[in-house]
């Protein structure tokens, strides 16, 4: 999915400018990893289909001469399009990751690159889990919790599930990889 209807909904929650969505992108949506330029082409999208509208110029301290910041605001014609798009079906994507596509294009050859690679992502994924976890209490979501808090913890938490099969994935394509390069070590590029 494009940034598109995450940025249009969080101007229908709250007008702001593009710096400001790109902070709120992140807090709420932090492991899809948006870019803050997404934002702002999804703003210039949004605006040239009329979803949203500059509501004003704010500037950031007395004698900043830092040019202004845009206020965004939804239009009745991006509210329509978001129920649309909020009502309409959707369909999974497959998670793709580089490495993936390297495995896929590799040969033997390159199995001990590979190998270091599997390792330095199971790295990665451990840190993330250990980020996310911190942001999810046990017991959070009970009859108290507002639906907005709940859709983030209950997001976090399919996050936390991904990172965890993506982890498992890992470490089972790392011990095929070296059971192949033990089998054939000569086969290894240098």
């Amino acid at each position: 999915m494009s940034a598109k209807y995450a940025v249009l909904g969080l101007v229908i929650e709250r007008p702001g400018y593009g710096y400001q969505l790109a902070q709120r992108l992140q807090e709420r949506f932090g492991s899809w990893r948006w870019e803050p330029s997404g934002v702002y082409s999804a703003l210039d999208q949004l605006q040239r289909d009329e979803h949203v509208r500059p509501q004003g110029e704010r500037r950031s301290r007395a004698g900043d001469r830092a040019a202004p910041r845009v206020i965004y605001e939804a239009t009745a014609k991006g509210e329509e399009s978001f129920v649309e798009w909020m009502l309409g079906p959707t369909t999974p994507s497959p998670l793709r990751q580089e490495l993936d596509l390297k495995l896929l294009l590799s040969d033997a050859a390159f199995l001990p690159r590979l190998i270091d690679l599997t390792w330095a992502h199971e790295q990665h994924c451990v840190d993330e889990l250990q980020a996310l976890r911190q942001g999810v209490p046990a017991g959070a979501l009970d009859a108290s919790v507002r639906w907005e808090e709940a859709a983030v913890l209950l997001q976090r938490r399919a996050d936390i599930k991904l990172l965890q099969a993506r982890l498992e994935w890992l470490q089972d394509a790392r011990k095929v990889m070296k059971r192949m390069l033990d089998r054939d070590p000569g086969r290894a590029r240098g």
